[in-house]
């Protein structure tokens, strides 16, 4: 209600994925669900019984965006589990998702947009299994907290230039799988209203398939839009 409705649901799972229950049943409008488990066991076949069952259950009346493990940069980092067994176990999990033969399913690789700038240190390739595994690129792409600490958006071209240079050159199609910032520095609201509607107007403009808002009080500081200015403008793109 308070944004009119929205055109697709976001889902994350912190670990097998579920679908009999889940909050996107009886809506048919397209998903995008996450879901997490160590890599070594997807490659060890552990959890084929219930991924296959899942990917049979998943509805065709409507897209699915599907998730491995969204922001796995962190994880692989802290030695949780490999960037090649990370990869190893996209193409075994597309595999499974491919025997169910519902063309709706996609393969949807979510990073963070920050392992795209050199202070990051990374490269987005570790963690991308190919273009015969991965259907659709998607980003996590935030206001950075010190631009809001000075009172500052980041540019469209800054956010998504290079994520538009990447799908075009892996001939994939790209979408934003989280997308927000807090209020910056002595902004009401009506100053991140304009950057909300310049931005989605950017990722239209370059045919993003879906821009997904981070609508939560999250641990880092509060990214919801309760403000007049900041409602109206997601309402106007999800019009």
């Amino acid at each position: 209600q308070m944004f009119a409705g929205l055109e697709l649901v976001r889902l994350f799972y912190s670990d097998l994925p579920a679908w009999k229950g889940s909050s996107a049943d009886t809506v048919a409008r397209p998903v995008n669900v996450s879901f997490k488990y160590n890599a070594a066991d997807i490659n060890r076949g552990k959890h084929d019984a219930h991924l296959r069952s899942w990917f049979e259950s998943v509805p065709r009346d409507r897209d699915v965006y599907w998730t491995y493990y969204h922001e796995p940069e962190d994880n692989i980092a802290n030695g949780e589990f490999t960037a090649a067994d990370y990869r190893a176990a996209w193409k075994h999990l597309k595999k499974l998702a491919d025997e169910a033969g519902n063309p709706r399913l996609h393969s949807t690789l979510v990073l963070m947009q920050w392992s795209l700038s050199k202070d990051s240190g990374r490269d987005w390739r570790d963690y991308y299994a190919g273009p015969e595994t991965i259907d659709v690129l998607a980003w996590d792409v935030y206001n950075y907290a010190s631009r809001v600490e000075k009172g500052e958006y980041r540019t469209q071209a800054e956010m998504f230039d290079r994520i538009i240079q990447i799908s075009k050159q892996e001939n994939r199609p790209w979408a934003v799988a989280e997308f927000g910032s807090h209020l910056a520095k002595g902004d009401d609201g009506t100053r991140r209203a304009a950057w909300l509607r310049a931005s989605t107007a950017y990722a239209t403009k370059h045919q993003a398939l879906y821009v997904a808002y981070f609508d939560l009080d999250w641990s880092t500081g509060d990214y919801r839009l309760r403000d007049t200015a900041g409602q109206a403008a997601w309402r106007e793109f999800c019009s």
